[in-house]
């Protein structure tokens, strides 16, 4: 039931993110599984993803304040996508309810 609740308000979490930004892209994805292109192993998910021509937004959200752990999730996967877009990082603490980019 906890692992249920807790995954529920996180995708609530998300959709309400993707309400917050969506007007600023082309497309935005949500639950984006990220592949090695070597191996086709899974090496992550990105909770949503902003496309506007060549450049992809990246957010991670973390419902609880846990920002060093968004960030490494969020370096590590840019390391697979770099070669295809412009990437930028962005950390959403459900909790604060705030968006702030990752360097």
């Amino acid at each position: 039931m906890g692992r249920n609740r807790s995954r529920y308000e996180h995708d609530e979490i998300v959709r309400q993110l993707e309400d917050m930004v969506k007007s600023n892209y082309s497309i935005t994805m949500k639950c984006v599984d990220v592949r090695d292109p070597n191996t086709g192993r899974l090496v992550g998910e990105i909770d949503l993803v902003g496309i506007v021509g060549n450049n992809w937004d990246l957010y991670e959200v973390k419902a609880n304040d846990q920002y060093a752990k968004a960030e490494k999730q969020l370096r590590n996967l840019r390391k697979y996508l770099c070669d295809c877009a412009n990437v930028k990082l962005y950390y959403y603490s459900g909790r604060r309810g705030r968006i702030e980019e990752v360097e």
